[in-house]
């Protein structure tokens, strides 16, 4: 059943971009954060942004919407576009009615642990000053998925997309560094500087204040970009209790397009935030 998002404090708001995402993967996805907000006793309230432009798979994604978020944990709106501006962009059609306590970023390829959003409000509430959130992520093998992140260097980045298996054991070290990868067996809380896309818990307020994604990435880096921006309100931390299963991501593994999309982002967001090369 579609709704208007209601305008109180202490809702849970979501939005959720589609472009020809698999539909299998995004419902398992939406049970997930059926379950999640089922028991944390919530009502979520999501946006699902179809950009795929094409109406008979914008009609099977609302189909599939209808019958998994016929649920009284959770409202739902299914929004086409008549145009493509970019991962950022489709999720930013939320800001102008966004009313909500808490907004979360979700990829339609991730899968929310059955506690996560109870230890999301837990950890909200206990720091007032808390803007955004990272969970820790898992592959679909149970393989540790860095989600948040160090700043990067080309050396690094380029290393990650295209490097050798050789060449990144030679530089395990700075790999290690920028996938913070000590926090892997952490415990509780920890300031972080990046983090990534697939799944960012906000404080709604600092959200809207920042002016969500910045629009001139189309895709790729516009997280990085956000949880900077964001740093300006209040703490980035990642919680090791927060859990989710990731089933997306290598970006040079889906083409040339993706590369391309990937290097000018890459370039956009060294322009402002600053070059690091090593």
């Amino acid at each position: 059943m579609t709704r208007p998002y209601p305008e109180n404090n202490g809702s849970l708001t979501i939005s959720m971009v589609l472009h020809w995402s698999c539909l299998a993967t995004v419902q398992v996805t939406l049970e997930s954060l059926v379950i999640a907000l089922q028991k944390a006793g919530m009502v979520g309230h999501i946006t699902v942004v179809d950009q795929s432009l094409d109406r008979h798979y914008a009609r099977r994604a609302k189909a599939l919407c209808g019958r998994v978020c016929n649920n009284v944990h959770i409202d739902y709106q299914f929004l086409t576009t008549g145009d493509n501006r970019g991962y950022g962009a489709g999720h930013n059609r939320v800001l102008p009615d966004l009313h909500s306590d808490l907004h979360l970023i979700l990829n339609p390829d991730v899968k929310i642990h059955e506690g996560a959003l109870t230890r999301v409000v837990e950890a909200f509430q206990a720091r007032p000053n808390l803007t955004l959130l990272a969970p820790r992520g898992i592959d679909e093998q149970g393989t540790e998925e860095c989600l948040a992140k160090a700043y990067p260097s080309v050396l690094v980045l380029a290393l990650r997309a295209f490097g050798p298996r050789w060449l990144c054991q030679r530089f395990n070290r700075q790999l290690q560094a920028y996938e913070l990868r000590h926090l892997s067996t952490a415990q509780g809380l920890h300031s972080v500087p990046l983090v990534s896309g697939c799944c960012m818990w906000l404080r709604s307020e600092a959200f809207v204040a920042v002016g969500g994604f910045d629009e001139h990435y189309f895709l790729y880096f516009e997280d990085y970009d956000l949880s900077l921006r964001l740093a300006e309100y209040g703490d980035v931390m990642r919680a090791s209790d927060v859990l989710i299963t990731h089933f997306g991501g290598h970006a040079a593994r889906k083409g040339y397009r993706h590369i391309r999309w990937f290097m000018a982002s890459a370039w956009r967001f060294f322009c402002r935030w600053g070059w690091r090369f090593f």
